[in-house]
């Protein structure tokens, strides 16, 4: 496959990984200050909907990475930027949401 959709997919790859981050660490951080228990099962059924996405979109990248060339030096290329590109993401979710003050 081509550069470009090589770009296109690290570009909707970091987005989901961004709105999974934003959805899930944003209710993982609400749920204990408006709950009466915790551990309850609201935060426990989002930590595992947290890390079923989080492989499933794993699962698509790998298998993406492998149809999108036959050789292994592109296909390690590709891999070395979307691991590179993963903590790029979330460190700018923390950046990006650090700031804000709880309503």
């Amino acid at each position: 496959m081509s550069r470009i959709n090589n770009w296109i997919v690290i570009f909707i790859y970091n987005l989901l990984l961004f709105i999974i981050f934003y959805f899930s660490l944003k209710t993982l951080v609400e749920i204990p200050v408006t709950a009466k228990a915790f551990p309850n099962s609201n935060f426990f059924l989002v930590l595992l909907s947290t890390a079923f996405g989080i492989v499933i979109l794993a699962l698509g990248v790998r298998r993406y990475i492998f149809i999108s060339s036959k050789d292994e030096k592109e296909r390690g290329k590709l891999r070395t930027i979307i691991i590179l590109t993963t903590p790029i993401t979330y460190i700018i979710y923390l950046i990006a949401f650090s700031s804000r003050t709880p309503t």
